[in-house]
Parts: C-alpha cells; structure tokens; sequence
C-alpha cells in the first residue's frame, strides 16, 4: 500500500548533508524485524518508567529519517510525534501521522519550538557524529522540564563491522560509554539498558562475514536483510 507524501515543514534553510544509502531506505519498514525488537523494547521501557502513554502528548522525532518510530510510537500510545531531520528524501518517504513532518535543524533551537516537548528521541543518531554533544545539547533544549529524554544507539563496539562503515556509524556503545556521551547533558539517568541481546549472534556473524575494510556488494542490503524467511521467523522470536 502507497500513501500520499507529507507536508514536509521548511523550517530550516537547505542544506547539503553527507549522503545516507537508499538502500537502507529502500529496505527498512515497521515490519522489519530490528525495528520491531525496536519498538518492543521502547514500550518496555515506557512501561517501566510508567510514562503517560495513554496522554496526548508531544515527541519530537530527532533525526527521524523515514519516520518509522515516529508512526510506530504513534501507532503505541496517543502521543503525536513530530518527525524532524535535515534529509528532504527521507523526510518525503514518512507516513501521514498525527505529528509533523519538518526539515528542521535542531541546532537551530527555534524559539517556539525549545522546552516544547513531552518526550525527545534522539534514536539511532549519534553514532553519525564526530562530536555527539552539541547536537544532545540542542535536541534537550527542545525538551519541557521534567520530560523524558530517550537516547537509542548500536551497542557492543566489537560487533562493528564494514556494515557500519557503509551505513555512516562511527562507533557503537556500551552502557559505560553512552552514560559517559551523556554525562555533561546533567540528567538524572532513569534507565540505562541492553536490548535485543538475543540478536547478538546475527551480528556477530555479520562482523565475521563483513569485516572492517572490505567493501562488498550490495553490502547494507545484505547486512539489514535476511537471507530467508526462515531466518527472518527467527530473528523475530
């Protein structure tokens, strides 16, 4: 099923960013099972720090790319997520939701939209960057006192692999050093865990048959995809 396009809100000024595969684009969906595993284990979280699901709340999607999460969690709770991000093409590939789509520098902090919202996901972000601080800075002074500040990355540095290289990831965490990233944030940590760790053989395997320096064909396909329906029946157990 094909829907219509968003209103894409300019709030920003073009720009040239560095360019992002289409085919992690062209290959990503809600049904994926990463992106379920995803979800799952954000509802868990939401649950166990008893977050207002069932409130219409305001989220702001940093660095939302194609908008999964924010119609995932849309979908979840009665919250409305406005999706934001600086790639127009992504951007142009989210869903029609309850939130807004907006190209729109956080960095940029605009005046009416800092300290405007319930919740801020920076999911899947960071590892992009050289220097992660300031672009946490900006995306918390979005945030309303009080609110939920929720930071989502790759974990587990030994499993990097030339799929990371080609999707843009700079490194991955631990929990040690993600408290550290988020350290000079000043936050009251609420929860700091692990998930999807039953997936850590398919990464594992993904770093043996794709290892740093070696570049392949078709290599984000076939590092996000998996090879059979059998093994995409069992990657979402």
């Amino acid at each position: 099923m094909t829907h219509a396009p968003p209103d894409v809100e300019r709030l920003s000024s073009p720009r040239a960013t560095e360019p992002f595969p289409d085919a992690w684009y062209d290959q990503s969906s809600a049904e994926h099972f990463w992106f379920t595993w995803r979800l799952r284990a954000l509802l868990r979280l939401l649950r166990d720090v008893q977050a207002p699901t069932s409130a219409p709340l305001r989220a702001l999607d940093v660095g939302s790319g194609p908008g999964i999460l924010a119609s995932q969690v849309e979908a979840a709770t009665r919250w409305s997520v406005d999706a934001a991000d600086l790639n127009l093409g992504a951007l142009e590939r989210c869903a029609p939701r309850r939130g807004r789509t907006l190209y729109y520098d956080v960095m940029e902090e605009r005046p009416e939209l800092r300290g405007h919202y319930d919740a801020v996901f920076v999911f899947d972000v960071i590892e992009h960057l050289p220097e992660p601080l300031p672009l946490l800075r900006s995306a918390l002074a979005h945030l309303k006192p009080g609110g939920l500040f929720l930071v989502n990355v790759p974990a587990l540095q030994a499993c990097f692999s030339q799929y990371d290289v080609e999707v843009g990831h700079l490194r991955r965490y631990t929990t040690a050093s993600l408290a550290q990233a988020l350290a000079p944030l000043g936050l009251t940590p609420v929860a700091l865990r692990y998930w999807g760790l039953s997936l850590l053989p398919a990464l594992v395997a993904r770093r043996a048959t794709m290892p740093v320096g070696r570049p392949q064909e078709r290599i984000v396909e076939r590092g996000l995809v998996p090879p059979s329906k059998l093994v995409d029946g069992a990657l979402r157990v």
